[in-house]
């Protein structure tokens, strides 16, 4: 396959509202792995490129998905700007998505100031290695697509 102009591969055969359910996991810093729990100064630039980079695969990804449909967005680190800051992104510049509430799920709410509401927090879960749950740190958040 070609490579685009946002520099992801142009895969042919995706059709506009033709995905039921999306599974984005898009790639990311992976500072919820045990092992990277440090950071270099070079790392750190770096952090700031990761959440630009998942809005090409969300600019992507949304366009797929059929009126009604639902997207899980998730990823294997703690860094805000690749979380709580991309839901942000999302429900910004996507009106026709909407939070659905993982409340049902364990971890932790989002982290307050990073962009969400009080009640948006309350609807993603996020994992982190220092909580009781023995578990990497990860995110999740719940899409639904209403028009």
């Amino acid at each position: 396959a070609s490579v685009a102009n946002d520099g992801l591969k142009d895969v042919k055969g995706f059709y506009a509202n033709s995905f039921d359910c999306i599974l984005l996991d898009p790639p990311c810093s992976a500072l919820g792995l045990r092992p990277k729990l440090q950071i270099d100064t070079k790392s750190a630039k770096e952090l700031l490129k990761a959440a630009d980079y998942q809005q090409k695969f969300i600019r992507n990804a949304i366009p797929l998905l059929k009126v009604g449909g639902r997207m899980t967005y998730s990823t294997c680190t703690i860094n805000t700007l690749e979380n709580e800051e991309n839901v942000k992104f999302i429900l910004k510049e996507f009106p026709c998505m909407r939070l659905e509430s993982l409340v049902h799920l364990p971890g932790l709410p989002g982290l307050p100031d990073k962009g969400l509401t009080e009640e948006e927090c309350q609807m993603v879960r996020r994992f982190d290695p220092t909580d009781t749950i023995d578990t990497m740190g990860f995110f999740l958040a719940g899409f639904q697509k209403v028009f």
